[in-house]
């Protein structure tokens, strides 16, 4: 059982065979169990929990153990990411209080038993509503002139270059990667290679093979993609498509 789920810059992923080596990468990322607690390893420390948040660049290794799991990974430049930022307050983790967790494993059982689309995306619709988007403070309008670029850029490599970025925005490369990092919490380098990612499982979720889906996103080859998607996920790049149905929630 694997459902793959596009929300924006945001994927997410129902299965029963989440597996991932110990790592941390630039994204945020919630685990959600289906009923009974889960062990997950965050930062060295075992933790036992129904569901939680893992803050960016945090060491985190999960297992499903056979059991129907939720977890999302959000770019931490969307609302979504901003939100649970907030909610962190650069803790490496936030447990959800039982009645948040009620709730959503309520949505999360009802979307198993029907195993419909519909279902599916009223259930991803459900966890997005679990949070506070008021008072949102918008980014320094040279980072949204970058995000902005990265949204409408091609996908050669010179369009990824902070000197590119540097040059658009007026700002020096060194003020101009501090100030994204200020900004989002991650490297301006980093969310460049997250940008690629995207791209790839963008085309991905079209149809695509992983072939020309690494290509097309600016990776040097399908290795490299497969590469950078087991830095930043732990998980195989084929492991995480087998057999998996894509659906996209607008």
């Amino acid at each position: 059982m694997n459902y793959i789920i596009k929300h924006g810059r945001n994927f997410m992923a129902i299965s029963n065979n989440i597996e991932a080596d110990y790592h941390k990468h630039w994204l945020l990322q919630i685990f959600l169990s289906s009923q009974k607690d889960f062990n997950i390893e965050v930062n060295g420390q075992l933790i036992s929990c129904s569901a939680i948040i893992v803050n960016m660049d945090t060491p985190h290794l999960f297992d499903a153990e056979g059991e129907a799991h939720f977890t999302m990974l959000s770019d931490p430049t969307t609302e979504l990411g901003r939100v649970l930022r907030r909610k962190l307050l650069e803790q490496p983790y936030y447990i959800f209080p039982n009645e948040n967790t009620i709730t959503m494993q309520q949505a999360f059982q009802n979307a198993l038993e029907q195993k419909s689309h519909t279902t599916i995306i009223s259930f991803v619709k459900n966890i997005m509503a679990q949070f506070d988007y008021h008072h949102m403070k918008n980014f320094d309008s040279r980072v949204m002139k970058v995000l902005s670029l990265l949204d409408n850029c091609p996908h050669e490599d010179e369009f990824h270059q902070i000197k590119y970025f540097s040059q658009k925005t007026g700002l020096s490369e060194s003020r101009l990667a501090h100030l994204f990092k200020e900004e989002t919490g991650i490297p301006l380098k980093s969310y460049t290679v997250l940008h690629k990612l995207q791209i790839a499982y963008e085309a991905i979720f079209n149809g695509d093979s992983l072939t020309t889906a690494a290509l097309d996103a600016g990776f040097n080859s399908p290795s490299h993609l497969a590469y950078t998607n087991k830095m930043m996920t732990g998980m195989s790049a084929t492991n995480i498509i087998k057999n998996s149905e894509f659906l996209k929630v607008y």
